[in-house]
Formats: structure tokens, sequence, C-alpha cells
């Protein structure tokens, strides 16, 4: 039985990485995030200087926003060897200036988010 059903189109970042599939058994991570409304732009500002912190273990896959269904929606792909390496990264982004200046920016711009 289907319970619902959403469609969306979705455009990549322009400061991503091409996505590609990573070697390897990994697990994924889709991280949503539902903006509010005016502050796709300066999401994206301050995620094109962002990235630069998350890229190291080349677990940025993708990063793609929203131009039909739910505006103003955000997906940001991940890819981890294993639950341990996932924690290490994230970890491991504290640890660098200018990372907790993008998260303190970026989190007042969000709605809602969830991780899938």
């Amino acid at each position: 039985m289907l319970l619902s059903r959403k469609n969306q189109l979705l455009l990549e970042f322009s400061f991503w990485n091409e996505p590609v599939p990573r070697k390897g058994p990994n697990i994924y991570e889709l991280r949503s995030y539902q903006l509010r409304p005016g502050t796709m732009i300066e999401w994206g500002n301050y995620w094109a200087r962002a990235i630069g912190y998350r890229q190291g273990n080349s677990e940025a896959v993708g990063g793609f926003f929203s131009q039909i269904g739910q505006l103003y929606m955000v997906h940001h792909l991940w890819a981890y060897k294993d639950l341990q390496s996932r924690e290490d990264t994230r970890n491991a982004a504290w640890q660098q200036e200018g990372w907790d200046e993008c998260v303190y920016y970026t989190v007042p711009l969000i709605q809602h988010m969830e991780s899938g």
C-alpha cells in the first residue's frame, strides 16, 4: 500500500564535488534541511566555505537544492566507511578554525532537519 509520495527536482550546488560512488562498503547519510523562505543564497554562501572543512576524508558526496516540489529544501549526501568514521570525521570538523562560525550562522536558517 502506498501511503505517500513526494517528488522534487534537485540541482547541485556548484561548490560541491561531482557526486560519484565511493569504493568499498560504505554507509551513506542523507541530511535534509528545510530552510526558512528567502535564505537559500545565504545558506549557499556559508556552505561554499564550509564544505572545505568536510572534504578531508572524501566523505562529501553531493549537495543539492530543490527547484520543484518542496521549496527551500537542501540535501547533503555523505559517505563514511562505518559509524566510527562518521563520528571521527564529524568531530574533526569542530577542530578546524571556521567550522563553528559556519554552524553558528547556518543553524538559524533551518526550519526542520533530518538524517536518513
